[in-house]
């Protein structure tokens, strides 16, 4: 069974100023530059952005996973208002419980030496104690409403024996096992076919209405963000630099960079047009500019955007911006759309 929500008045999760430094070329960089961001009870919100904008550290440094080399160094995780990062017996407690991870590729995140039907329930059967018979009965049954076909012989086969899709679905079973609260998704489908991707975005459309789970979905596809979550954070360079419900938020972004990735998104409906393309490229964690970090590849730029702090503000109905100027932004999105 999942886990009682929260109290209403408090986020599942809360992250307040994070901040996550690497090693680079000596210096030690904030890959996460004090980004914060909320996950109600039962919601999904989409955290998208190019690659390299710190997407995965974020989420890696929720679960306390981050790679040699990588630290926080500021900020605090909140799960239900105990601090993760002050508090790392809890949070190992919480771990494949509370709080579970679907990573990017099945193939290096599954052991190839063990069984696929052992990975999906070890972890689990350590936090609950469940025998070795009962767990093979939860194996079974996650692995059928993953609708992996055969599930009884499918959980004795190792995960090379599997097809990119099967152990796609074998990953979310091992994550969803210890019943969890809160769903991290890091690019799930990034490596499946269209076909086998759809399918499984339906899988936890269908699994987080029928456990009341909440997610944060990492992705660069706004297509899964649309179908899929609530709310959407865009990060650029370690930072939030919008935030809102989806439909909002894609129908008049406030952030010339949500709107240079809403027309960089391929229409299917326009096989002869140009594919827009968001000009020059996302700088390197060691070069970010000062100021706001777009302000080189905004079409909107004033010399103003080149120093100074853009914090995220409020622009009304759960929106936010950290772009200075978002009538600017309005009045070339509607230029756009009427041309």
């Amino acid at each position: 069974m999942m886990q009682d929500p929260g109290p209403d008045d408090q986020p599942l999760l809360q992250v307040e100023d994070l901040h996550v430094t690497v090693n680079a070329g000596g210096a030690r960089p904030d890959a996460v530059d004090g980004i914060s961001l909320t996950v109600a009870s039962g919601e999904a919100v989409g955290l998208v952005g190019e690659s390299g904008s710190g997407k995965s550290l974020t989420l890696r440094a929720i679960l306390g996973l981050l790679p040699p080399g990588a630290s926080v160094t500021g900020g605090r995780v909140l799960y239900r208002g105990t601090d993760l990062i002050a508090d790392p017996r809890s949070l190992r407690r919480l771990r494949g419980t509370g709080i579970s991870m679907i990573f990017q590729e099945p193939m290096t995140a599954l052991s190839p030496v063990a069984r696929v039907g052992a990975q999906m329930i070890d972890a689990a059967r350590r936090h609950h104690g469940w025998s070795p018979h009962d767990a093979r009965r939860q194996a079974i049954r996650l692995a059928r409403q993953m609708g992996i076909p055969d599930a009884e012989a499918t959980l004795s086969l190792y995960p090379h024996e599997l097809s990119g899709g099967l152990r796609q679905r074998v990953m979310i079973a091992a994550a969803l096992a210890g019943e969890p609260a809160l769903l991290l998704c890091d690019e799930p489908t990034t490596a499946l076919d269209v076909t086998i991707q759809d399918q499984i975005i339906k899988l936890l459309t269908r699994l987080r209405d029928e456990l009341s789970m909440s997610m944060l979905y990492v992705t660069h596809d706004l297509a899964v963000v649309a179908q899929l979550c609530d709310r959407v954070e865009v990060m650029y360079a370690g930072r939030i630099i919008e935030s809102g419900p989806v439909t909002a938020t894609f129908s008049r972004p406030v952030h010339p960079y949500t709107m240079g990735l809403l027309r960089a998104t391929p229409d299917v409906d326009d096989v002869q047009g140009d594919l827009y393309a968001i000009p020059g490229y996302a700088p390197g964690v060691a070069d970010r500019p000062t100021g706001c970090p777009f302000h080189p590849r905004c079409p909107v730029a004033s010399p103003e955007c080149q120093s100074g702090s853009f914090p995220l503000l409020e622009v009304g109905d759960g929106r936010a911006t950290a772009c200075a100027f978002p009538e600017r932004v309005a009045r070339l999105a509607e230029t756009e759309v009427s041309s």
